[in-house]
């Protein structure tokens, strides 16, 4: 069971109370532009007491949503739908009331959190898969238009970060808010009018305006914090001391790098860009022979051992671990020539490799136990690989999108000065080194082999084309959501035939400690359209059809985003029946439409924001797809990742064709 052992800020009101202190305690260190973002009107924390609890559905409600979403799925099962529906009406009036009641009891008993935060914390944390293409994700930056070396960018976006956690940290930074009509609300005279509104209420005179606090628990978790490997269920460590450094990996070695001074501020720009020059362009040490990040990609069990083992060698070794552990973050310096690769490869197929590198290649110079990596390639790409038990998506696109924006507003470092900056140390940087034995030696190997063959099964192919964009989709009242996940299950139908258990996450943010829900996106007005795409030449209909599939859509993103899906109010209850009662599972839970359900073949999930270029994670099952989308003004594009060496490719092919096919029925 996951214990407040497993979480070392379990309160977001504690992890508050503890910065105050840290900053107070810091008081040397005063509010200036240099160390820190554009101090906001409202106070980071303004809104957070006050956000709405996570709610809980009927349990009435939970049932019939499950089996409108699996009746599609079915594929015309009528004896399977049916047996189905028995097992529900013996599970809603049984085992299911029981536990609902339960649930809502310890709910209303734990009214400082979410009644999925606990359980989905520990379903993360208990997993002894490896952490990459099974749970980690990534996101890569747009291009760097000023054409900086990969140096004087990364200097840039390291300041940045650290003016984002310092701001963060003095309860500074602005609180994410999602603004439905941003002219009314999303200016500084509405923040002053919320000034003045009681905390308890904050969110209530936010929504006054249609403007949406999102909860904000997770970005404590952003800096200075780990994973670190157990056995049986890992822990997620935070450490909130005067930590100076960042930790650098180039060539599988670790470099401890003081980028604050013992006041706390941030050192001169120019010099952070004098040891990043250093480490980038000067530093040619061999390849090390024996990379952590080969262990950080192992099963955990196998890694929490090791790493046990590795802390018993010596004290060293113990303090060598909390360098890391305690870092501020973590840089990852890569050598890809990626302007050779250009002369050789299409631009689609340099996109597939650099997913690939962001998502789990190079594991050598990867630590994926951290919260995120920050990747930095040879030819400038900046990106970040992101461990996902501590925080979902909002999370990582707000810091993304607020330091993408800084370092390019407010480069410290430009082509002008960075030619001036002579490559040094400055004594603030010191190589990390364990101390190991034999037997740890050959375990490198081991974990080495285990890598290599995991990945090797690994595929990602790109497809970003001009065929459908917002503008289309908006004349006409379509969701551009609901096309691309139209156009996502109409590839699957051509090439099999059938309709497949299909994930949409969705954020819950809007609720204190809220997480994510799940949109189930094949439902049978989607059914109903693709299957009549070969029986009718009626542009009308399918106009009709169209529009009726992008409405239900919408219906589902509403209730998942208020908390009304099904699949996170079963996954509670099951919890609660298999983890806390310890009692055998109602065959609901063990029912071949559960299994069907929970087989996840497209697991999708979409990236907006003008400050991403592209984002991915790995397929959930063996025999299916993961799929990052996004869909700007003009152009639609995929990501996708697969085991299927085979298919893949004609997944794409199907997928060009599908969105090919609605453009046209859109503009008939």
């Amino acid at each position: 069971m996951l214990t407040k052992s497993h979480l070392s800020v379990c309160s977001t009101q504690r992890y508050f109370n503890l910065l105050h202190r840290y900053t107070s305690s810091n008081s040397s260190q005063k509010y200036d532009d240099y160390n820190f973002f554009k101090r906001s009107i409202l106070a980071t924390d303004h809104f957070q007491n006050s956000l709405p609890r996570l709610p809980i559905p009927q349990l009435d409600k939970t049932c019939q949503r499950y089996l409108a979403a699996l009746k599609p799925i079915l594929n015309n099962d009528e004896n399977a739908y049916k047996e189905t529906q028995s097992i529900l009406a013996d599970f809603r009036t049984g085992d299911g009331k029981r536990l609902d009641a339960k649930l809502r009891q310890q709910n209303a008993s734990n009214r400082h959190t979410s009644y999925i935060s606990k359980p989905w914390f520990e379903m993360y944390l208990k997993s002894r898969l490896p952490l990459i293409l099974n749970f980690n994700f990534f996101l890569v930056f747009t291009d760097d238009q000023q054409q900086l070396k990969p140096a004087a960018r990364i200097t840039n976006y390291i300041i940045s970060s650290v003016r984002f956690m310092n701001t963060l940290r003095s309860n500074f930074l602005d609180p994410e808010v999602y603004h439905l009509n941003p002219k009314k609300s999303n200016t500084d005279q509405f923040r002053k009018y919320l000034r003045y509104v009681p905390k308890r209420f904050a969110f209530y005179g936010a929504v006054i305006q249609k403007a949406f606090p999102l909860d904000m628990s997770q970005y404590n978790r952003l800096f200075n914090s780990t994973r670190i490997p157990k056995t049986d269920c890992d822990i997620l460590q935070t450490n909130l001391d005067k930590i100076r450094h960042i930790i650098v990996i180039k060539r599988g070695h670790y470099y401890k790098v003081n980028v604050l001074d013992n006041n706390g501020d941030l050192l001169p720009a120019e010099q952070i860009a004098a040891m990043m020059k250093y480490l980038s362009e000067d530093l040619n040490e061999e390849e090390n022979q024996y990379p952590f990040g080969y262990f950080t990609a192992d099963k955990r069990d196998r890694w929490a051992t090791i790493r046990t083992q590795i802390e018993t060698l010596s004290e060293h070794n113990k303090q060598m671990f909390k360098e890391i552990d305690s870092s501020i973050m973590v840089v990852c310096l890569d050598e890809d020539d990626l302007s050779k690769l250009e002369r050789s490869r299409s631009k689609q197929q340099l996109a597939d490799y650099v997913s690939g590198r962001y998502l789990c290649y190079n594991a050598v110079n990867r630590w994926y136990d951290k919260s995120f990596n920050m990747i930095m390639l040879s030819d400038g790409t900046l990106g970040l690989h992101c461990e996902h038990s501590w925080g979902d998506g909002v999370a990582l696109l707000r810091f993304c999108n607020d330091i993408d924006k800084d370092a390019n507003e407010n480069n410290k470092i430009n082509s002008s000065n960075y030619q001036t900056i002579q490559s040094s140390t400055n004594n603030c940087i010191e190589k990390l080194e364990f101390q190991l034995d034999d037997k740890i030696k050959n375990e490198f190997q081991i974990s080495k082999e285990n890598y290599k063959n995991f990945v090797s099964k690994f595929n990602v192919n790109t497809f970003q084309e001009p065929i459908l964009g917002k503008n289309l989709l908006k004349k006409y009242s379509l969701s551009p959501d609901a096309i691309m996940q139209l156009g996502i299950q109409m590839a699957y139908y051509r090439l099999h035939h059938r309709f497949v258990s299909t994930y949409e996450s969705c954020s819950t943010a809007v609720y204190k400690h809220g997480r994510t829900e799940t949109i189930r996106p094949v439902t049978h007005e989607t059914k109903t359209f693709i299957e009549i795409l070969t029986k009718s030449n009626d542009d009308q209909l399918k106009k009709d059809l169209l529009k009726k599939c992008s409405d239900k859509h919408q219906q589902l993103i509403k209730e998942a985003a208020t908390g009304q899906g099904f699949d996170r109010h079963l996954f509670a209850l099951k919890y609660l029946q298999e983890i806390e009662n310890k009692e055998a599972l109602h065959r609901i839970y063990k029912d071949k439409s559960y299994q069907l359900m929970n087989h996840t073949i497209l697991s999708t999930s979409t990236v907006a924001s003008k400050h991403i270029a592209a984002g991915g994670f790995g397929p959930v099952v063996d025999n299916g797809f993961g799929i990052g989308y996004l869909i700007d003004d003009e152009q639609c594009g995929l990501l996708v990742t697969s085991y299927l060496h085979k298919e893949l490719p004609s997944f794409m092919q199907a997928a060009d064709e599908s969105f090919r096919e609605l453009a046209n029925i859109i503009k008939a």
